[in-house]
């Protein structure tokens, strides 16, 4: 996304290679301009060798993600935020610096995530 001044509109989004984590293979990858002040990527991880993640693998795997989330909004605009909806784990919601964040890791297929940028208020 473009860095710098405050923005009103998100133009585009971050790269294909910029949503990878090490270790995985995409397995699916959607981006949706829901609106000029919000664009929602979907990304499904799946395990690079195995057939499954682990309740650890899966655990790292959030924490990866939620991280993500946080350097994408590091390198927008200050008024462009992200947050991580994990889908396949009861659609809970990580918004970028949240302290108490905690979900139930579980055996899975693919790790299914929704990264949501959005305009948080208007100059």
């Amino acid at each position: 996304m473009d860095e710098g001044k405050i923005k009103n509109t998100i133009t585009r989004s971050f790269e294909l290679q910029d949503y990878r984590i090490e270790g995985t293979e995409l397995s699916g990858f959607w981006a949706d301009l829901t609106s000029k002040e919000e664009l929602i990527v979907e990304v499904n991880y799946s395990p690079e060798n195995e057939k499954f993640f682990s309740p650890a693998e899966i655990e790292k795997l959030v924490l990866e993600t939620c991280s993500k989330c946080g350097s994408f909004e590091t390198q927008l605009p200050e008024n462009i935020k992200c947050e991580v909806t994990f889908k396949n784990l009861g659609e809970v919601i990580y918004k970028t610096g949240q302290p108490d964040f905690e979900l139930e890791s579980r055996e899975l297929e693919e790790l299914q995530v929704a990264y949501r940028f959005y305009v948080d208020y208007y100059i």
